[in-house]
């Protein structure tokens, strides 16, 4: 969680379509009396945060469906790519590095040529917003040029953007609002707490063109995600199949923000993927969201499959998340969470081979000790291991902006095993595993990732590392009333 202001954010680990998960394993909400209906979600890759709605919702169900016309065309026309967000002065010598997350969105909005859909927790692409040095403008330069390719597509297609609300830190709605004055696009602010009567955030992050064409992974719409923060998404083109299904949640998103339920039937699900040809190879992908109460009948909820993946591990099991908390860290007193923590162990105690790479943002203090806890198990089956990592981004050299300092961080939200890989509430099993599994094995053995014992005690208890994350500035939350 980035702050007890924030209480929750969601979406970020599945589809970052759950509305509540907040941006690490935390987890934020009521529990059911009954596990099957326990409304957990994560978001940050392993972020947990749970929101309850009272609407009324389907239960998850397997869904009867035959291979129609659409599945046989998407079988042959989808691609799926990886797109990647690399902080500036970060290198990784030798490594093939996939597209850029900048690179992805601009050609998916070129490709609109009817309707661009997004779904945001920020919008705050232009950096002046937020800084105040002009030497540190071109900071932005990417962020820049993705708004005005989005006011240009404004003046010839339509564009609708939900938008998580309200803001936490300054600057995060204010392109939304600029574009939304100028006429360019239409736009619903979705306020989570003011339909659960609880703190809760929409943290979905997806641009969809024309119903066929997406991206959908970790990063905001934001000029830091572009080139300050480790950012990993799915690139995802000429694939209706999986853009409708897409879309049907972004529709959900929209009634929501005017207090309106959407109930639809998720054709693809964790029984029923959909089967594509992805570089030659046999792929089965769907999309999975939470939290499970929004979920549409049949579909996926994010914490079921994230299980799904953990316990069928046989080989490796890698996670690569913001934070990770197993706790619901804002009530008092604090409870314990432990369900996927539960699962990493007993992949550990299956003798699965396991890594995490974590930063440490929000509350280091007690996310490192609960991965120290998961380090200590190594050694406790002789066929698997356990190691954790905490991955820094180093500050820039060219500027000490508090905005620019504290936002360089990985805030990538991944889980990748011997058999699939699930984040942002996309699975997928195929060629594109190994290619995720490639690049968490780049940042693990990366100058960047240090041992969780080193951090605990260098950095958590003495504080004397280079590499400590730097405290938050308060005077960059937005504290505002609305």
């Amino acid at each position: 969680m980035e702050s007890s202001r924030e209480s929750t954010s969601k979406l970020d680990l599945a589809q970052n379509c759950d509305h509540e998960i907040k941006e690490n394993f935390e987890s934020k909400s009521e529990k059911k009396k009954s596990s099957s209906e326990n409304l957990v979600s994560w978001t940050s890759a392993l972020f947990p945060s749970l929101l309850i709605l009272y609407l009324s919702f389907y239960s998850l169900y397997k869904t009867q469906r035959t291979e129609s016309i659409d599945d046989a065309k998407c079988y042959a026309t989808c691609r799926i790519s990886i797109a990647e967000s690399i902080p500036t002065n970060v290198s990784f010598p030798g490594a093939r590095i996939p597209e850029s997350t900048f690179e992805a969105w601009s050609r998916i909005i070129e490709r609109a040529e009817k309707e661009l859909v997004i779904a945001a927790y920020k919008s705050s692409l232009q950096g002046r917003h937020v800084l105040s040095d002009p030497h540190d403008f071109h900071f932005a330069n990417e962020g820049d040029a993705i708004f005005e390719q989005l006011k240009e597509k404004g003046n010839v297609i339509k564009i609708g953007m939900v938008e998580s609300f309200p803001p936490k830190d300054k600057g995060d709605n204010e392109d939304g609002n600029i574009l939304e004055d100028l006429g360019l696009i239409e736009r619903r602010k979705l306020e989570m707490k003011r339909l659960t009567r609880r703190d809760g955030k929409m943290h979905s992050k997806f641009l969809l063109a024309d119903d066929r064409h997406f991206y959908l992974g970790s990063a905001n719409l934001d000029w830091r995600s572009l080139n300050q923060k480790m950012e990993l998404g799915f690139v995802v083109e000429d694939c209706p199949c999986l853009g409708k299904d897409l879309r049907s949640i972004y529709d959900t998103y929209w009634e929501l923000a005017v207090g309106h339920s959407n109930t639809q039937l998720a054709k693809y699900n964790s029984e029923n993927p959909l089967k594509l040809s992805i570089d030659g190879a046999e792929t089965q992908a769907y999309i999975a969201s939470s939290p499970k109460p929004l979920n549409a009948a049949g579909r996926t909820w994010d914490l079921e499959a994230l299980i799904e993946i953990l316990d069928s591990a046989k080989q490796f099991a890698y996670v690569h998340v913001m934070d990770y908390h197993p706790l619901f860290v804002y009530r008092k007193p604090r409870e314990l969470w432990p369900t996927l923590d539960d699962a990493l162990r007993r992949a550990i105690a299956r003798g699965v081979h396991v890594r995490i790479l974590s930063a440490a943002i929000h509350h280091p203090e007690l996310g490192i000790r609960f991965l120290k806890a998961l380090q200590d198990l190594d050694g406790i089956n002789s066929n698997g291991s356990v190691q954790v990592k905490i991955f820094k981004v180093p500050p820039p050299s060219e500027t000490e902006a508090a905005v620019i300092v504290r936002d360089r961080r990985t805030h990538n939200k991944v889980v990748v095993t011997g058999r699939s890989r699930c984040c942002w509430n996309f699975e997928l099993v195929g060629p594109l595993v190994s290619q995720l599994a490639s690049v968490f094995e780049r940042n693990w053995d990366s100058e960047y990732a240090h041992p969780v014992v080193d951090y605990f005690e260098y950095c958590i208890r003495q504080r004397t590392a280079s590499y400590c994350e730097s405290v938050k500035d308060p005077k960059l939350f937005d504290n505002r009333k609305y």
